[in-house]
């Protein structure tokens, strides 16, 4: 019996063994036959028929996949570009609830990419996940709320460099490509479905919006303002903490964008002969000469005279400028002459004329494009009194760039980064912020608070013309000598908030020496204006409702030294010229310290102000046939050294 024992033992344990490896078997050809039949058919890509264009595939899905909806499944399909909030980023439309949960897909993010923002309860990912990996400066999508993660092996095909991806939306599945630098990710909406393998979207070419096939209500697209062609990256400059940037610190940031491996504008589509021979012009000007003595440019007024020199000499020899002729009157090619918004106008006048050895009737050769409209005319024609509304206004120019950039390659390429426009009405930055944001934009309101871009945008001179017909009529002023009164002001008194601070401490001949007044009386030729003008040292400056105003420019035109009062105001071809060496700058909180400031200043220090004033002033005048140096062509130096100092290829 005990010889037994042990040959029982073996056959129990093998009827053990035998037992757990059965029953293990059982166990798992259980699980792998309860599996839905969905996992099986995801994974073979041949079981589902999908098109090449199609991006609804919850049709084709099987009742375990199958997304419920909480309202009618009505589809309705819509053609969105992108859309865009208020702040100018990319936004998902707005759609109808569902209860849908969908699979997103989770890409590996390389640097400065954002994670994707998970959802509660959403599951780990699933072994052997093989996503496509976004690159640099890329946004990676939203989870929806309790959405499962991505399946394995999923290898959505590429979509071509500077594209734009669809926005998922609800029942609409979209792939995430392998995007290549720089686009904008997908952001996927609420409760999206993932797409499933073997879809291969319709190539898109470069500079295109693919389009996105969802579940959209007319009713809510029609609440947001589908854009296209519009870029998808805004500067702002970079504000101290007090929120007033000074003059030096102004400067520093123009160094800064200057010298910036963040490039203002981005790579072209493709390079063109002007590109290459706006990089020839960059290399010449950073490598210009020393020459500080042409006796036309006085170098104290200039950041670096032989710099501005070779730029100009380079302007006058290579610049070509592209007129668009699209666009209606009274808004398009409407130059208005007089007034406060002159500048504008007169810019439009000399670049249409028909003598303009700038501008250019092939495209094709031309290193910039005028947008020609007038800021001005687009708020007399469109504006509805009491409003408080641009909407309209900033919506006729999104059309008009949408148009162009269907007519013509050339805002495309670029995202209107070669493209300029000059305006001078006040509203002009809040109108060209969002469509126009890479465009180099010549602003009378150069307000760093409201959007301004040092080394882009530049400072549109406000000029007050009285006479079209004899703009220099009246021009100069008395010598240092025989200028007694110390500083002078007038105007309206309830234009803004710090007219009423500067009179309140200086006005009503509260002192001898500083006659600031509210608005003066009304003469022929307003010969009491002009007179002050003519007999002050100091002109003040003071801002109205907004930060520019057209007494910098009169300061200088009546050889008066300009004393600006207006906290992150960018004077006038701040590139170039050194402000600082022939101008006063009083910041807004030292009003009650005016007269300190300005009798601190030695005589001596005056009198090479004033001489200054004297040769800086021909960058500041309008002439009916343009002059070497002038008003307008200081403007389009601005816009020209802008464009070549951003050009990268």
């Amino acid at each position: 019996m005990r010889r037994e024992f042990p040959w029982l033992w073996k056959v129990e344990t093998r009827r053990l063994l035998w037992l757990l490896g059965l029953t293990f078997a059982l166990v798992v050809t259980f699980q792998y036959i309860e599996l839905p039949y969905a996992i099986s058919s995801i994974f073979s890509s041949t079981k589902i028929p999908i098109s090449r264009n199609s991006t609804s595939l919850i049709g084709s899905l099987p009742p375990a996949m199958s997304p419920s909806f909480s309202q009618s499944e009505t589809e309705e399909e819509v053609e969105v570009d992108q859309i865009f909030d208020s702040t100018g980023n990319a936004t998902a439309p707005a759609i109808s609830p569902t209860t849908a949960t969908s699979p997103p897909l989770l890409p590996t993010l390389k640097e400065n990419a954002t994670a994707p923002a998970g959802s509660a309860g959403a599951p780990a990912a699933l072994p052997g996940l093989n996503t496509s990996q976004v690159k640099e400066n890329v946004t990676a999508p939203v989870a929806s709320a309790e959405a499962p993660t991505a399946l394995p092996d999923l290898k959505p095909s590429p979509v071509k460099e500077n594209v734009t991806a669809p926005v998922a939306s609800a029942k609409a599945p979209v792939a995430l490509p392998d995007l290549k630098p720089s686009p904008v990710a997908p952001v996927a909406s609420a409760k999206a479905p993932v797409a499933l393998p073997g879809v291969n979207p319709s190539p898109v070419k470069e500079n295109t919006t693919m389009s996105t096939t969802s579940q959209v209500p007319e009713k809510k697209v029609t609440k947001t303002d589908v854009v296209r062609f519009v870029p998808d990256v805004k500067e702002k400059s970079k504000m101290p903490e007090s929120g007033v940037m000074s003059i030096s610190e102004m400067s520093k940031q123009l160094r800064q964008n200057r010298v910036s491996h963040n490039r203002l504008a981005k790579k072209p589509k493709w390079v063109t002969k002007p590109d290459m021979e706006l990089l020839q012009a960059k290399h010449e000007i950073e490598n210009a000469p020393i020459d500080d003595k042409d006796p036309l440019l006085y170098a104290p007024l200039y950041r670096n005279v032989s710099i501005f020199k070779k730029s100009y000499e380079l302007m006058e020899k290579m610049l070509k400028v592209y007129v668009y002729k699209e666009g209606d009157k009274p808004i398009m090619h409407s130059p208005i002459l007089r007034g406060i918004y002159a500048s504008e106008g007169w810019f439009m006048k000399i670049i249409e004329s028909n003598n303009n050895k700038f501008v250019t009737k092939d495209p094709a050769k031309a290193h910039l494009f005028y947008l020609p409209f007038s800021s001005r005319m687009l708020e007399v024609t469109l504006y509805v009194q009491d409003s408080h509304s641009h909407r309209n206004l900033i919506k006729y120019l999104k059309d008009y760039i949408d148009f162009i950039a269907v007519k013509y390659p050339f805002w495309n390429r670029t995202s209107g980064a070669d493209h300029f426009l000059a305006a001078c009405h006040d509203w002009a930055p809040s109108e060209t912020r969002t469509h126009m944001a890479k465009s180099i934009r010549a602003l009378c309101n150069s307000d760093v608070k409201e959007g301004f871009v040092f080394g882009r945008d530049t400072s549109l001179p406000e000029t007050f013309v009285r006479d079209p017909k004899k703009p220099l009529s009246n021009i100069g002023g008395k010598s240092a000598t025989q200028r007694p009164i110390l500083a002078f002001f007038a105007g309206k008194p309830d234009h803004g908030y710090l007219r009423p601070i500067l009179l309140s401490y200086w006005g009503n001949n509260k002192d001898p020496d500083l006659k600031i007044f509210g608005k003066l009386p009304r003469t022929k030729g307003n010969k009491n204006y002009l007179q002050f003008m003519k007999t002050s040292k100091y002109c003040i400056c003071a801002k109205g409702f907004e930060v520019n105003s057209p007494r910098v420019v009169e300061a200088i035109f009546y050889d008066c030294v300009p004393v600006i009062i207006s906290d992150n105001f960018v004077p006038p071809f701040f590139e170039v010229l050194n402000w600082e060496s022939f101008a006063v700058f009083v910041p807004e909180k030292d009003i009650p310290n005016l007269k300190k400031i300005l009798m601190s200043i030695p005589e001596r220090r005056y009198r090479s102000m004033q001489m200054r004033v004297k040769k800086v002033q021909k960058h500041f005048l309008w002439h009916v046939k343009p002059e070497k140096y002038d008003m307008f062509h200081m403007i389009l130096h601005s816009i020209w050294f802008n464009r070549v100092f951003q050009i990268t290829v």
